[in-house]
């Protein structure tokens, strides 16, 4: 293998490499549908030749073999969505380096690998500060084709595990039992993901099939995984509620029924907005489940460089699906447009995975329920985590009014995996700085349009005076609506970027062409220096 140099790096077409991962990605989920269209037909086959053991067994090898061809087609899909990502990360360091050295006047020879000054010093001081520089970007330079060439090595390596399975030589396991899926209690995602990745294409399949609705909210099976058991799941909750519509009784009967049914549709409704690209990754239309929880993504978050996950707040249900599902498509589709990738590379999920409160009781001024969505938002994102399909995927945590609380329990654990922190209208997120959700402050950003109520709690009492007057809620929304939720995060004392809000209100941060919009979308792109801020400091764009 000949050795990578900086010149071959500047012009490898990454894209290539994305298109292929995408190709046997392809190859897998055909392959996953065919073994499913082969297990359903192979049904008919004791009916057809009940003595036949021979043709038994011969059905049994082919729906091993054709099993155990998946997981490599996918592996080399990883493989090579991988190499892309750390081609362009790679560029982009490059790119960066360049433009410093032009500015210093510096040359960089590609080439070479090296860079030198175009200007002949005659000054000691002047010259020993140049050569200083030079050293530093010489230093920059060599570690960056270190990078490159490690890469090269791992991205072969990894591809020369992978020889196709030959006919006879795949593997089957015993059938995933209520108990496999117990003993996954207390497991964090990247341990399930493990226990996930050690099965067989059969058993997945077989599991998705037997506990869809345990294997769709499980965090650390792979997002198509997930979709695939969600649907499965919704199919056969629709049509259990039909079963149960039909022999009810009583009114109350029919009419409870009626109301999850209602919530499937919703379900299948917002799907079909989202699309071919869309992803069902949880569902709960029970009554239990409050006023029911949804958690869908526009693009794969496991094969995305920019993932952004969006928390909703207040009097959020399933019934408000359709405009919230709007809202991640507009920051999709403007955060796409930013990105120095190919198109489709961004993934915006809206997750509604727990109760979100409602303006006519004092839930709205509790923190119980951000408290109670803490822990399920900590698993999602870190199986997020786990099974991206590289280790340099640009994760985000977003959030709008009550919506940000949940963010900002979870964030404060420190055990929030995420690059940024993005809310809008918050009314406050349960720490004094931004300091308290991460490490370095200038990831986090917040906005909040100057006629938004929910972001200044004060604002609000006095604007709906007579609603509260009115109410239960009077004597403790004035006493604690301030002190439970923090600071404001987009005050300057918070530290954290305020963006500017261009937009009114609480619910207009999406408006088509709004600063609102696009800053959201900004920080989702990685592009920081293109936000636009009220104060604070952007850090460094993500690569």
């Amino acid at each position: 293998m000949s050795e990578i140099t900086l010149q071959q790096v500047a012009e490898t077409n990454a894209a290539s490499f994305s298109s292929a991962a995408d190709a046997w990605s392809r190859v897998a989920s055909n392959l996953d549908a065919g073994l499913e269209k082969y297990i359903a037909a192979g049904q008919y086959l004791p009916a057809v030749w009940p003595t036949g053991t021979a043709a038994e067994e011969r059905f049994a090898a082919l729906r091993t073999e054709l099993s155990n061809t998946y997981e490599p087609c996918r592996k080399i899909s990883s493989a090579l969505r991988t190499h892309a990502d750390t081609v362009l990360s790679l560029q982009g360091m490059l790119s960066d380096i360049q433009s410093e050295c032009a500015a210093a006047g510096l040359a960089v020879d590609l080439a070479t690998g090296t860079v030198s000054s175009k200007n002949h010093l005659t000054d000691a001081t002047e010259a020993a500060q140049v050569a200083g520089l030079v050293q530093s970007y010489n230093g920059q330079l060599n570690e960056l084709l270190t990078r490159a060439r490690d890469l090269d090595r791992e991205t072969a390596e990894a591809l020369g595990q992978l020889p196709p399975p030959k006919p006879g030589s795949g593997k089957t396991g015993p059938k995933i039992a209520k108990e496999d899926l117990a003993a996954l209690a207390g497991k964090n995602p990247a341990q399930v993901r493990d226990w996930w990745n050690s099965l067989t294409r059969d058993q997945q399949d077989q599991a998705i099939h037997d506990f869809p609705r345990d294997i769709g909210w499980l965090d650390g099976v792979p997002a198509v995984d997930r979709d695939k058991a969600n649907r499965f799941g919704l199919d056969l909750e629709k049509q259990s509620l039909n079963d149960r519509l039909a022999a009810a009784d009583s009114w109350y009967e029919r009419q409870e029924v009626l109301h999850e049914l209602g919530r499937v549709e919703t379900i299948e409704k917002g799907l079909q907005k989202l699309g071919p690209r869309g992803l069902l990754l949880g569902f709960d239309t029970s009554a239990y489940s409050g006023d029911g929880k949804l958690v869908v993504a526009l693009g794969n978050p496991d094969t995305a460089r920019h993932t952004g996950v969006w928390v909703p707040g207040l009097s959020t249900t399933l019934d408000s699906t359709s405009g919230n599902i709007e809202r991640i498509m507009k920051m999709n589709n403007a955060a796409d447009a930013l990105t120095r990738e190919s198109s489709g590379d961004v993934s915006t999920v809206y997750w509604l995975g727990y109760d979100a409160p409602d303006l006519d009781n004092a839930s709205v001024f509790e923190n119980e329920r951000s408290m109670a969505g803490r822990d399920p938002y900590l698993d999602f994102m870190q199986g997020l985590r786990a099974t991206h399909e590289t280790d340099g995927g640009h994760l985000v945590a977003m959030g709008h009014s009550y919506g940000s609380t949940v963010v900002g329990e979870a964030a404060k654990t420190h055990q929030l995996p995420v690059d940024d922190i993005v809310v809008a209208g918050s009314p406050g997120m349960h720490v004094d700085s931004a300091s308290d959700l991460m490490v370095d402050p200038k990831h986090v950003w917040a906005g909040a349009s100057a006629s938004d109520p929910v972001a200044h709690s004060g604002a609000w009492l006095d604007s709906n005076s007579d609603l509260v007057d009115s109410s239960p809620l009077k004597e403790f929304a004035e006493t604690t609506a301030d002190d439970l939720h923090g600071v404001a995060p987009d005050t300057p004392s918070f530290g954290a970027n305020s963006w500017k809000a261009d937009t009114h209100g609480h619910t207009h941060y999406w408006d088509d062409n709004s600063e609102s919009l696009q800053n959201q979308s900004r920080v989702l792109a990685g592009v920081y220096n293109k936000v636009t801020l009220n104060n604070g400091t952007p850090p460094e764009n993500w690569r």
